[in-house]
């Protein structure tokens, strides 16, 4: 579902206020009308009750407040019809994305964050192929984060992070196709100064890039 702009969030408050003095004018003038008829006074020679008319001021706060509603209501359309028809030039322009390039192919051996939709929604746009895989002569460790783009993004300020190990150590996870260039650098640009990208080869036997602790680089 999209969200809604300011602009439009903004027109549908304007909306709802007009209807509010819309609504109310029209009760006020309701309320002055039946004021202004009230039978209350003693039966007159045929046998009917006199007039007592009361307070009729209400006919006139309505009619103002009606008036002030329709004219309201009348320029939030306009203003609705022009906020919703050039929200596609004033809001944010699509990112363009540049084609695949042939033998571009990266992949990449996630074994935390990466492999979470909502952080693979964030960096590339969609979800991007993933195969299961592991990489020998490495352990898991953990760093906290504090750059609070990345904490917003992931959801947790303690990640995972790759550390040498002896040759039985072994790290499951999984390795991500990345058929663009930039899916590549947004990877590089969401993994901070404590992690380096080196090149390694999986238990799988392919080559894959790898973020690892930079101290053990």
């Amino acid at each position: 579902m999209k969200r809604l702009s300011p602009g439009q969030r903004w027109v549908i408050g304007l909306g709802a206020f007009a209807l509010v003095c819309l609504v109310v004018g029209i009760v006020a003038i309701a309320v002055g009308v039946a004021n202004g008829n009230a039978m209350c006074g003693p039966f007159d020679e045929d046998g009917v009750l006199e007039a007592c008319p009361g307070d009729t001021s209400g006919v006139v706060w309505g009619s103002v407040l009606g008036v002030v509603g329709l004219l309201h209501l009348g320029l939030t359309g306009l203003a609705g019809a022009l906020v919703w028809t050039s929200s596609p030039t004033i809001g944010p322009k699509p990112v363009e994305r540049p084609a695949p390039v042939a033998g571009a192919t990266h992949r990449v051996f996630s074994y935390g964050t990466l492999r979470q939709p909502l952080v693979q929604e964030s960096l590339f746009g969609d979800h991007v192929p993933t195969e299961p895989d592991a990489l020998p002569g490495w352990r898991l460790d953990w760093v906290t984060i504090t750059d609070p783009d990345v904490i917003r993004t992931s959801g947790s300020d303690r990640h995972p992070i790759l550390r040498r190990g002896t040759p039985e150590d072994r790290v499951d996870g999984s390795s991500l196709v990345l058929g663009y260039e930039w899916q590549l650098r947004a990877v590089d640009d969401y993994e901070v100064a404590d992690y380096q990208r080196i090149e390694v080869t999986l238990a799988s036997g392919t080559t894959a890039w790898v973020y690892v602790a930079a101290e053990d680089v």
